[in-house]
């Protein structure tokens, strides 16, 4: 299964690597990163597309959600690949 996840985060260094790292040896994939400008300079927009087991892509979204940076998440309906 693949879901699709826009997240809103603080335009500050560091910031794209610490989601990246949470897809390290983890039972989901990252399948695509795409980031673009919002509309405060502050701010930016990055979209994953994420597969695995729905419990996989539940907690990557909860663990997102802890992340400092990240303001907002918006979770596209689910897939089936």
């Amino acid at each position: 299964m693949t879901q699709e996840m826009s997240l809103l985060v603080e335009n500050h260094q560091g910031v794209l690597s610490r989601i990246a790292r949470l897809f390290d040896g983890r039972d989901y994939r990252l399948e695509s990163l795409t980031t673009q400008a919002a509309e405060e300079p502050e701010t930016n927009w990055i979209t994953l597309v994420v597969s695995g087991a729905r419990p996989s892509l539940e907690k990557v979204e909860k663990q997102l959600n802890k992340l400092v940076d990240v303001i907002q998440i918006e979770v596209k309906p689910d897939k089936v690949v």
